[in-house]
């Protein structure tokens, strides 16, 4: 039996906010391994025990001091983060990785192999994924594994010969990557078994009902191509793969009688909090499907729907989902099955813009969407982006005025980060954009200033920031995330 701890790095947290919620890429890993009788357990780095959230715009301002911690490699967070990971003694390590948190983890990793040599290090998630050399760049990590991490590192933990592992990258005694292509995918997810939701290091046993473990994720995959994101690579876009109804009931049965708090509360910033940029929001009251697109298969999405409303779950639930996905019955059952919130990315006003980024929607269609939603009576948050390569003002004032048409109950605003792997990041490079010489802490969505456009006045991105001014309002009638 192996003692093995996954890692969620710090990353909300260096923003001056948090992550409290069950990272579930490393919790699925984690059950796949004790169900296997390893003892491996969850340290969520990002965890604060309270229940205030800053908002977005002041993640944006506080862009400055997030990137002083990686100019202080001595700062007593990544000593705190190391000394955690130590103090478990841990015969295996395993970080989740995406761009923004790669320069985290070679601090700590590097840390945690001066601590403990003896400590196998791994890392894996969306960047691993996209870029098999990363172990170049994180010399204190053992391997590294691209795509589906629950057989692959469970190979390793049993001492399988890396070189005959698919999805593991290793090194061979000179130094030089060794590695065994893509992991296969898991073809049938009902099989896994449910993520891990117990096993949380270094959190008092009194404070782990603060860990939001109603995060529910139905899809592995998406069939769409945006050039913005990793998904149709990390996942394989040819292989999207969906859990059954019956299964998606389970776990939800599972969540309302072993951790769901139904209440109604009232997320008002003014209400429950102090500081104007914060909102106060408490866990495992709401069910958040974390798939790319919950909707991507109207006949699926309406039986798990209906079996919701025939087992009268009375749970509350959000997810993700595209606008042109959706038609009147999709809404109705909605609105009737509990959903309090859908996310949607609308990313551009500009029919334009959204096109060379291969969307595959157009502003008319997505007006559509959000219009029967409201018919409904389903809530929405609407996602845009600015700084497309190419957007110019007279775009970004498009995205402005649909904005502001679709009338959302939240925003959620991002300045473009071209993530490593993504087709865009691939053609700006092509183009001559110098994106690999950017630190990686600077890939993430709320950057505040453009990575790749120097066409957009700082007039109409200042006006296009100040729309997250219209969710004070909104958070005063119930504005959660």
């Amino acid at each position: 039996m192996a003692r093995v701890l996954l890692v969620n790095p710090p990353f909300y947290r260096l923003l001056g906010s948090k992550y409290n919620a069950n990272s579930l890429g490393i919790a699925y890993i984690a059950s796949y391994l004790n169900k296997r009788d390893h003892d491996a357990w969850l340290y969520n780095a990002d965890y604060v025990s309270d229940t205030g959230y800053i908002k977005v715009k002041k993640i944006f301002s506080n862009f400055d001091s997030y990137k002083n911690y990686f100019r202080d490699e001595d700062n007593a967070i990544w000593h705190e983060v190391k000394h955690n990971i130590v103090r478990f003694k841990p015969d295996w390590v395993g970080y989740t990785s995406y761009t923004a948190n790669i320069s985290a983890i070679k601090i700590i990793s590097d840390k945690v192999k001066k601590a403990d040599p003896t400590i196998k290090q791994v890392v894996g998630g969306v960047h691993a994924t996209l870029d098999s050399n990363i172990l170049k760049d994180l010399t204190s990590i053992d391997y590294s594994i691209q795509r589906e991490g629950e057989e692959a590192f469970t190979a390793l933990v049993e001492n399988k010969n890396p070189k005959f592992i698919p999805g593991v990258v290793s090194r061979d005694k000179g130094g030089i990557l060794f590695k065994t292509g893509i992991a296969p995918v898991i073809k049938n997810i009902d099989t896994l078994p449910m993520p891990e939701r117990q096993k949380f290091w270094n959190i008092p046993e009194v404070e782990k009902k603060n860990v939001d473990v109603s995060y529910v994720n139905t899809i592995r995959g998406c069939p769409y191509k945006c050039t913005y994101c990793a998904s149709p690579f990390h996942w394989d876009r040819k292989t999207t793969r969906l859990r059954s109804p019956q299964s998606v009931l389970e776990e939800m049965h599972l969540l309302k009688n072993n951790y769901y708090v139904p209440t109604q509360f009232d997320y008002s910033a003014s209400a429950n909090i102090d500081s104007k940029d914060q909102l106060k929001i408490e866990d495992n009251t709401i069910v958040y499907f974390v798939d790319d697109v919950f909707t991507v298969k109207k006949k699926r999405v309406k039986e798990i729907l209906k079996m919701m409303i025939k087992d009268n779950l009375k749970m509350r639930w959000k997810c993700e989902a595209r606008a042109d996905h959706l038609d009147d019955e999709i809404c109705e059952l909605m609105a009737e099955a509990g959903c309090e919130r859908v996310k949607i990315g609308f990313e551009s006003g500009s029919n334009r813009i959204l096109s060379e980024v291969k969307k595959l929607e157009t502003r008319e269609e997505m007006l559509i969407g959000a219009n029967m939603l409201k018919k409904a009576g389903v809530p929405f948050s609407a996602y845009f982006m600015a700084g497309f390569p190419g957007e110019t003002d007279e775009d970004l004032k498009k995205t402005i005025d649909f904005a502001k048409k679709i009338d959302a109950d939240y925003y959620s605003l991002s300045v473009l980060a071209p993530y490593y792997g993504t087709e865009l990041y691939e053609q700006l490079i092509k183009n001559g954009h110098e994106l690999d010489q950017q630190p990686w802490e600077y890939f993430f969505h709320q950057s505040p200033k453009p990575m790749v456009n120097d066409k957009l006045s700082t007039k109409v991105l200042s006006e296009y920031l100040s729309l997250a001014e219209l969710n004070s309002k909104n958070e005063r009638k119930n504005g959660y995330v």
